[in-house]
């Protein structure tokens, strides 16, 4: 499985080795660049919530393609855009950190006027960035049921709360939220990796087994492929297959339903005991938590020009001028010490000079001494032993952030604290 799973990296994740491209600042632009309020604190959420490749890959592959309108950096822009999917904000909301309707131009120029271009590159990524038939089928032998191994796939229906101007709240009402909304289907492998997502559509008027089979399923799936239902998708079941020239009843599994006057058997009824407990903006979210599974799972390394987009006044480069800071990672604060002293004898040597007044070794080995408060842990690189962190230092911005070794960090309990982070949503 592992060999598949390094395979489908080296496929499909170019873009960890892509720089950042090149966006030209168009006409309309004034020629002060505003910095947008908080913007320390809304890269820190979408870090904490993300990671660093996972925003990389957004900001370089999906929303890097233009200019957006706006007298701020393009790349606060898109983090902007994350930061309100993350937080669940509004977009009058995001009016906390810049103009509502400049943002609601940036908002509206992605996910608007982009719409066909993104729908059909997020489809794209979700089907083929972190999942294939192979890998499916070799995941599904190792966590499911015995009775289940042949499951590849399990699809479920998420209500999510909406409401706008002129909406007929009546055809959106859903029952679990109580409250008007829209209604996905998201199909997910055994790795807990989004595959594809439907269409949204409104709660009351379309349910499970509706959604189903509207969602051309025979054109999203392998025909070695097994989906996992639960009972509320087979009414539609039988019509489905039966105007599909690649799916069977062996391509779905779900529970066995209670007939009108007759009890289930004991086989029938652990059967579905053991099943039920087995089992675009949106697709944005999805495969962007596809890429955070993946890189924790692989271990994949962050590369120096990844976390680009943390330090404060990076944007895109424009083609014309290097305005950005993109130097690699200075060294750590042991290690300049370290070089201080260093050359401050051979210095001494040269010249054959004393320094009367005070103890040079003796600074200097206090300075050597000196220990630096870990604000954060941005990313990591490496595997094993060989792992290094990306580190914030506290009272330094993160131009200064570096690179260590598990054995420079007094308190290990902040390496805790950030496997532990990656693993939670």
């Amino acid at each position: 499985m592992e060999e598949e799973l390094d395979k489908l990296i080296e496929a499909q994740w170019d873009f960890l080795h892509q720089d950042w491209p090149v966006v030209k600042r168009t006409k309309f632009h004034r020629t002060d660049i505003k910095p947008v309020q908080d913007m320390r604190k809304i890269k820190d959420a979408v870090q904490h919530r993300l990671g660093v490749i996972p925003v990389f890959f957004f900001l370089t592959v999906l929303f890097g393609t233009r200019c957006y309108t706006g007298p701020y950096r393009n790349v606060d822009k898109g983090v902007l855009i994350l930061y309100m999917l993350l937080q669940g904000t509004t977009v009058s909301d995001m009016g906390e950190f810049l103009p509502k309707s400049t943002f609601h131009d940036i908002f509206k120029s992605f996910f608007g006027s982009n719409a066909h271009t993104l729908d059909v590159k997020l489809t794209s990524c979700l089907a083929e960035m972190c999942s294939s038939i192979k890998l499916r089928l070799l995941c599904s032998r190792y966590p499911n049921p015995e009775t289940f191994k042949h499951i590849t796939l399990h699809l479920d229906g998420h209500d999510s709360r909406v409401a706008y101007r002129n909406a007929d709240k009546k055809s959106m009402y859903s029952y679990k939220l109580k409250k008007s909304g829209f209604r996905t289907q998201v199909c997910c492998d055994m790795n807990s990796m989004v595959v594809f997502v439907s269409q949204p559509a409104e709660c009351r008027d379309f349910n499970d087994g509706t959604m189903l089979s509207r969602m051309a399923i025979d054109k999203k799936i392998h025909q070695l492929d097994c989906l996992a239902l639960d009972g509320g998708y087979t009414l539609n079941l039988e019509g489905m297959i039966a105007a599909s020239d690649t799916l069977t009843s062996a391509n779905f599994c779900y529970p066995i339903r209670k007939r009108k006057g007759i009890e289930l058997t004991e086989e029938e009824s652990r059967y579905n005991a053991v099943f039920g407990s087995f089992r675009s903006k949106y697709k944005l979210c999805c495969l962007l938590l596809n890429i955070k599974r993946m890189v924790v799972l692989r271990n994949i390394t962050t590369e120096q020009h990844h976390s680009f987009w943390l330090q404060d006044h990076f944007d895109f480069p424009d083609g014309e001028e290097n305005t950005l800071d993109m130097q690699a990672a200075v060294p750590s604060f042991k290690a300049k010490a370290n070089d201080a002293k260093s050359i401050y004898r051979l210095q001494e040597n040269f010249l054959q000079l004393a320094v009367s007044g005070h103890d040079t070794d003796q600074e200097m080995d206090n300075e050597d001494s000196q220990d630096y408060v870990v604000q954060k842990i941005l990313s990591h690189r490496g595997e094993g032993e060989a792992i290094e962190y990306h580190v914030l230092w506290k009272g330094f911005d993160a131009s200064h952030a570096t690179w260590e070794v598990a054995s420079q960090f007094n308190d290990k309990r902040t390496i805790e604290d950030y496997w532990n982070s990656l693993r939670t949503f």
